[in-house]
């Protein structure tokens, strides 16, 4: 019986989260008005052709049985993103990477980043605390696409243009995305959306205002994005990938973690 850092592994879960990473990312380049979506040699393609690295993805699509086999389908997404001169990540459960990825990676000039945890829920706890003094607002234009670009730029450190780029184009939100903000005093403080992928839940692009954190308005936004995509689809089942901030949080949702993914990136 095989064991990870989270107890003992079940393939299927592992085998969907690594589906719905991709599909959430074949999404995103689908809907950048220049990105492009194809499988190859093991291998997600989802390269949106933004400058945000984390907008262009190579999202591993089966487990490898050796490091000669990792190194052959890495080296094919290398060579697409050296010819396409985007920024890229690669990114892959350790289970399916197998051991000593990271040696393999970085002889071909790949360097860990950080990671997130897949995680899943079959049904959401009940809510530990109302949040008191807080407007949520469904996210329905533009401007409301912006209020998530940016806290989510924020969280990140990064460009406020990337993220925008990336999260707030329209035709991305023609999709059934269901997305809602937080406000304090008029001021956005919180922000993330759901999305059905392939039978299941997906949700992402969840951030708090620094100011605001520790407050339960991550959860206020993501419950409301969820239940939201529930009543509409009757999917009970969610899956999101989970910084390290996040974590516990999440688990006193009702998330349980199934697999840690490793997020690699050129070294240059």
């Amino acid at each position: 019986m095989t064991t990870n850092q989270f107890g003992i592994v079940n393939p299927d879960e592992i085998k969907e989260s690594h589906e719905q990473f991709a599909e959430a990312w074949s999404l995103y380049a689908r809907n950048s008005g220049q990105g492009e979506v194809f499988d190859m040699n093991g291998l997600r393609i989802a390269n949106a052709r933004l400058p945000w690295y984390l907008s262009n993805a190579a999202v591993l699509s089966a487990p490898m049985s050796s490091k000669e086999e990792l190194a052959a389908c890495v080296e094919g997404a290398i060579q697409y993103f050296k010819s396409e001169q985007h920024p890229w990540f690669f990114v892959g459960g350790r289970q399916w990477l197998g051991e000593d990825a990271s040696a393999t990676l970085s002889q071909l000039g790949l360097t860990e980043l950080f990671t997130v945890t897949g995680m899943v829920s079959e049904q959401l706890t009940t809510p530990a605390r109302p949040v008191a003094n807080v407007v949520t607002r469904r996210i329905e234009d533009e401007e409301a696409r912006l209020v998530l670009a940016d806290l989510n730029a924020v969280a990140y450190n990064v460009s406020n243009e990337w993220v925008r780029q990336a999260a707030s184009g329209a035709s991305l939100w023609k999709t059934p995305l269901y997305g809602y903000n937080a406000y304090v005093d008029e001021q956005p403080v919180a922000t993330a959306f759901a999305v059905p992928l392939n039978g299941v839940i997906y949700v992402a692009y969840a951030a708090t205002a620094l100011a605001h954190r520790r407050k339960g308005l991550a959860e206020l936004v993501m419950r409301r994005s969820i239940e939201h995509a529930m009543q509409d689809t009757g999917i009970t089942r969610t899956v999101l990938h989970a910084t390290a901030d996040g974590c516990s949080m999440y688990m006193k949702m009702g998330y349980r973690p199934v697999e840690e993914f490793v997020i690699y990136t050129p070294q240059a």
